[in-house]
């Protein structure tokens, strides 16, 4: 039994011929008549569709014409509700308990037609969220739209420049391949003569990208080597210019006019930069981690010094053991929580957010290995009790099990400190330490760029849309954790909501007036405009999936979607059983190098499957629990 955690008041929605079984059914938190105790079917006028809402037994025809209304975007006062008695229709009056099989006349579809343009809708940047964008305006059989990206091909700045070859996915395939959001497609095992593994690399996505835009007729839609400039709205409705200049050549630009301009310019755009005092008579090697600096065939028996502890640094204890390194001393101002393969698993295969107590619970069984209570934390709030936990960080979960493997053997630490001096192969710390090392690896993040807000004349993010215009959005996924309910470590289903969110408005930009002045608003400071923090997202998706039905809807779908792919995609038995083996592989190629010891016993590798059914079994009753309360309260 699914069971998903709802706001107050319920509608399922579906539209289906009335003779057919119902497709999917997704909650989308529209109160009618009060709490669900029966299913309303409402066909349209001819009888080819229907929907099907939640209702109570009190709820009146003026309230079932206003969410059809909000469904359709028409005036109530348009609909009549008939209902059949024997052999004859009869008209239901206004405030008449809705019988619960109807038919709305001046209803022809609840499908709505989409705006169309005289010009083509831009697209700004060929990584995932351009891939898809384009996907959904083929969708709905759009051809006149044309993908600008600066890079020669598709990937997008993250995996073409920042990673490295080593870099591999940290989070599953299931959900994180450009087809993820066709509902219907499965997830890829192959590309060409390429496997595209659990946990793909770079390489392996990179391959995935472009077999995907072939397969798909994205080429023809993209322009590459092509710089945005400057976005302007132009007079008049749907029109804005856009200027371009070549990448690789001396050419003078282009300016294109489109009706939408929609922007996924990505957040990793420039390398953090940190300079110590005593570089110069360090004697050693010293780099940064990403835009592929890092020459790591330099490590080798060496002790390392790897600075900072965000998302990246988990992927870089693994790359640095991989070419082995003697030993890896995180050093850190403040200790992050990062995910293990396990845990990132169950947070999408569940049906449900996993609630934070859970997380945690599931967490501590590898940091167990590691001797870090993680409910201690920096970023962890919660009680005596430990009865829920919020979890609030400035970096996404890294996501890795060498991470806890390698400090279990003693092959990595994690120091809470800074570096305050260096002299030769050695680090004096703020904290009176000195760690003895010969390469020190600035894994101190990437920073998003102010010339972006610039490019687009962004003064104000409303939501997702540049100065509240929804024709203009621009979108790029999160760089924090906010939360204490957990639906996914991966990008990929945040990816595809805010894709197939930013497309309604360009299908239907009539719905802007119901969600005008409502949304969050958000300006540059620390980081740019263009970048939300979760506390700007979480209350946005609430508002619009509150104020405009179908969308709403259509988001409920999506959660289930991620949930049915990655079970697809993974299921339990063999992802743990993959886990596994990767888990020993590391263990005998440590010893087979003599990187560790027979003096430690090889730890077992710390998930079954049965923990994970229970974890999952909880996290439904937690729902259930919940859903109880508030129907008391």
């Amino acid at each position: 039994m699914a069971l998903v955690a709802q706001p107050p008041g319920d509608m399922a929605l579906v539209v289906r011929s009335p003779r057919a079984n119902y497709t999917t059914v997704v909650e989308t938190g529209v109160v009618c008549g009060g709490k669900a105790t029966r299913i309303v079917e409402i066909l349209n006028e001819d009888g080819t569709e229907c929907i099907s809402i939640g209702a109570a037994s009190t709820t009146k025809t003026t309230e079932v014409c206003d969410v059809i209304a909000a469904i359709c975007s028409l005036d109530a006062d348009k609909i009549r509700l008939v209902k059949r008695v024997g052999s004859y229709a009869v008209a239901q009056t206004m405030f008449e308990e809705v019988a619960s099989r109807v038919t709305a006349l001046g209803i022809r579809s609840f499908r709505r037609p989409i705006q169309q343009y005289e010009h083509p809708i831009l697209i700004i940047g060929a990584g995932l969220g351009g891939m898809q964008t384009m996907l959904k305006l083929k969708e709905k059989g759009r051809k006149d739209f044309i993908c600008l990206e600066k890079l020669d091909d598709f990937g997008g700045h993250s995996w073409i420049v920042v990673a490295n070859k080593y870099t591999k996915l940290q989070t599953e395939k299931g959900t994180y391949h450009v087809d993820y959001i066709n509902s219907s497609a499965e997830c890829p095992s192959f590309f060409k003569d390429l496997p595209y593994m659990i946990w793909p690399s770079r390489d392996q996505l990179l391959q995935m990208f472009r077999v995907s835009a072939r397969k798909n007729g994205l080429y023809e839609h993209t322009r590459f080597c092509t710089s945005v400039e400057k976005v302007k709205p132009l007079p008049g409705k749907y029109r804005y210019s856009v200027q371009t200049v070549p990448t690789d050549s001396e050419e003078g630009g282009e300016l294109l006019v489109g009706s939408a301009v929609m922007a996924w310019p990505g957040n990793l755009c420039d390398c953090n930069l940190i300079e110590f005092p005593g570089e110069d008579d360090f004697g050693g090697y010293i780099e940064y981690s990403s835009f592929g600096k890092m020459d790591f065939t330099k490590v080798k028996g060496k002790d390392v010094i790897l600075y900072g502890h965000g998302a990246f640094t988990i992927e870089n204890v693994r790359t640095l053991l991989e070419h082995s390194c003697k030993k890896v001393h995180v050093l850190c101002r403040k200790r992050n929580l990062c995910g293990m393969k396990v845990v990132s698993w169950f947070v999408a295969y569940s049906d449900q957010p996993v609630p934070g107590h859970l997380l945690m619970e599931a967490m501590q069984k590898m940091y167990d290995l590691a001797g870090f209570d993680a409910w201690t934390a920096h970023s962890v709030r919660t009680d005596a009790n430990r009865s829920f936990a919020h979890i609030s960080q400035k970096t996404v979960f890294g996501v890795t099990d060498i991470y806890f493997l390698a400090a279990y053997y003693g092959l990595m630490e994690v120091v809470e400190d800074e570096i305050k001096r260096l002299t030769h192969l050695c680090a004096h710390t703020k904290k009176g330490k000195m760690i003895e090392c010969e390469v020190i690896l600035k894994a101190v993040g990437t920073k998003p760029s102010f010339l972006i807000d610039k490019m687009l004349g962004l003064k104000e993010l409303h939501g997702l849309w540049v100065n509240g215009d929804p024709l203009r959005p621009v979108v790029c996924n999160g760089m924090f954790v906010e939360a204490r309910n957990f639906g996914s470590f991966s990008s990929g289903p945040g990816f595809a909501t805010m894709v197939m969110t930013v497309n309604w408005f360009v299908d239907y930009p009539g719905d802007w007036e119901s969600v005008r002045g409502q949304l969050p608003v958000s300006k540059a400071g620390d980081t740019p405009a263009y970048v939300p923090s979760t506390t700007h997202l979480t209350p946005m998706f609430a508002i619009l999936s509150g104020l405009l039905p179908m969308l709403g809807a259509a988001m409920g779908e999506l959660d289930q979607m991620k949930t049915m792919k990655q079970r697809r995609a993974h299921p339990i038995k063999e992802y743990i059983a993959s886990c596994k083996a990767e888990w020993d592989c590391y263990i005998r190629v440590f010893k087979q190098r003599g990187m560790i010891t027979d003096d430690r016993p090889e730890p077992a590798y710390p998930y079954n499957g049965a923990m994970v059914e229970d974890w999952m079994d909880r996290t439904s009753m937690f729902w259930v629990q919940r859903m109880a309360q508030q129907q008391k309260g």
